[in-house]
């Protein structure tokens, strides 16, 4: 077979979707299986014995990820860890669950540097959370448009949010937790409730929402379990868990912007009327 790497270094991150091997793009796997050197971060035992036996020389990251009491201090670690390899392997693939650049800070910031370096980098994409989620919850982002968030993230900056678009806020069961030690961690029912006040500002707390997790395996089922907003703070949550807030209402039409591009409200009505049927 013919290799795929040919500059003097290279650095090359693949995704590995979200259910084992289901994912896996032919690409990425050709990869994994010709690099000098491989470094990855997975979350299930099955997947890791699977790159280890594509390549005898991978490496889990895993140790670096929890030497450090901060997670900043983590994905700095490890972004080293992946620029020092490249020097001493030369060719370096890094595996990531998931999409390669979706909450995979480290990997993406060591190709920056890299290119930077003016190191051959690669990033491919694949399968992330949030595209299962649209997958199984059954609906178009491109519908009343959507809105994407870290949990934490979306408190601490008080992220500006329309109710009348989907609403994705990732990592609901650890809000707050910027450390890996459990004395640390915030309490979650005390997190959950400042993210369902900071919430309740613009839906109500009867508001239908979705608490979702991706299948990690193919035979499995993924949890997609519809509550109201007040009722998120009693629900058990997981380091995955993901918070899905459908629309509440329709936006308004911009007249003088359906004038401006000539746009026909009762005609642009009526396609959208007939793409709910069709969709329903």
């Amino acid at each position: 077979m013919r290799s795929l790497i040919t500059p003097k270094h290279s650095l090359i991150i693949v995704g590995l979707g979200i259910q084992f091997l289901s994912h896996v793009s032919t690409q990425a796997k050709t990869y994994i299986e010709q690099t000098n050197k491989l470094l990855y971060l997975v979350n299930e035992p099955l997947t890791e014995e699977w790159l280890k036996k594509l390549n005898p020389s991978s490496e889990s990251l895993d140790k670096i990820y929890n030497s450090y009491q901060s997670r900043l201090e983590s994905y700095q670690a490890i972004t080293m860890h992946i620029l020092n390899s490249i020097n001493k392997f030369k060719h370096v693939c890094v595996a990531i669950y998931g999409h390669p650049t979706v909450f995979a800070k480290s990997a993406l910031d060591a190709a920056i540097k890299a290119k930077q370096e003016k190191i051959a980098v690669k990033i491919f994409p694949a399968i992330s959370a949030e595209d299962c989620l649209f997958a199984d919850c059954m609906f178009d982002p491109g519908q009343y448009g959507c809105q994407s968030f870290e949990a934490t993230d979306f408190l601490i900056h008080k992220r500006l949010y329309e109710r009348n678009s989907h609403l994705v806020l990732w990592q609901i069961g650890i809000i707050g937790n910027v450390y890996h030690q459990p004395q640390l961690i915030n309490q979650p029912k005390k997190a959950l409730g400042i993210l369902i006040d900071y919430l309740a500002e613009k839906y109500p707390l009867n508001h239908k929402v979705i608490v979702y997790e991706a299948a990690l395996y193919p035979t499995f089922e993924p949890r997609i379990e519809e509550i109201m907003l007040k009722e998120l703070i009693g629900i058990k949550l997981s380091k995955i868990s993901t918070l899905y807030i459908p629309p509440l209402e329709k936006s308004a039409y911009d007249m003088e912007m359906l004038k401006k591009l000539n746009i026909d409200l009762n005609e642009l009505t009526l396609q959208e009327n007939n793409k709910i049927s069709d969709d329903t």
